[in-house]
């Protein structure tokens, strides 16, 4: 029988599978219910779908590391569309998955069978929509700088997840879709550095050494947990440079966000 190639539509729908992995787990299995259920309405095998998954995973340029080395041109492709014009594709891949009976939920996980399928891709609600789009792409970001940075802040080394966050070094407000998605324009940090990092109370130099604001006012409080970590390099990312914390947007923040 002649190998059948995956179609841009197939290849949409895995994508979304990547995007919105079976949590606590990072990865879907040719057990999962909702991977049978796709395997079946598009006519490919468990094992099939999930080695295209793999090979979305792959074409990532966001993540440290290699997955599968067979990933095909569509892969990269559809990879690469959807980091340019992130809220456009995952709206696409939504609605490919909705005429199969698949439905992404609210908090940004496969569900299936969904209750009921639209006639239309306009009624699946703009609202829904919009907030769907929304946590998965920031799921993604989220998931892509705890691999990079190995679950741990760049900062301190704290490795709860419920303290990490992803931080944006150009906000998400000033930011271009593919901005908000680059794992460049981010640094995993415990929630208190977070902030002040939010607040442009502290910043990196070209170097990645932190800075701290003279606005800061030196208490022993203070000094402890912000002074005391000036000049210190923070940890980068496992991996090649590429997505390592990019300088031009470290430039952005020194400029627009830290207060001199």
């Amino acid at each position: 029988m002649p190998r059948r190639n995956w179609t841009r539509r197939e290849t949409l729908m895995a994508l979304a599978f990547y995007l919105c992995p079976p949590l606590p787990r990072k990865n879907w299995d040719d057990n999962d219910a909702e991977v049978r259920l796709l395997a079946e309405r598009i006519g490919r095998s468990e094992s099939a779908v999930c080695l295209k998954i793999g090979n979305l995973k792959a074409c990532d340029p966001n993540r440290s590391g290699s997955g599968f080395s067979h990933a095909a041109a569509m892969d990269a492709r559809v990879m690469s569309e959807y980091l340019a014009e992130p809220d456009e594709i995952i709206s696409e891949a939504m609605w490919e998955l909705e005429e199969t009976g698949i439905q992404i939920s609210y908090d940004g996980r496969i569900e299936a069978p969904s209750s009921s399928r639209p006639n239309r891709p306009q009624q699946l609600g703009l609202e829904r929509a919009a907030r769907v789009r929304t946590r998965v792409n920031q799921d993604y970001f989220r998931s892509v700088l705890l691999a990079n940075y190995g679950g741990a802040c760049c900062l301190t080394g704290v490795s709860v997840p419920a303290l990490l966050t992803a931080s944006h070094i150009k906000p998400w407000s000033a930011a271009t879709p593919s901005e908000r998605l680059a794992s460049s324009n981010g640094l995993l940090l415990n929630a208190l550095h977070d902030r002040a990092f939010d607040r442009g109370l502290i910043t990196l130099d070209d170097s990645y050494r932190v800075v701290v604001s003279s606005h800061v006012p030196h208490t022993p409080a203070n000094d402890q947990w912000l002074y005391s970590f000036a000049g210190r390099q923070i940890h980068l990312p496992y991996g090649e440079e590429s997505i390592w914390p990019s300088r031009e947007f470290i430039h952005y923040h020194n400029d627009c966000i830290f207060e001199h």
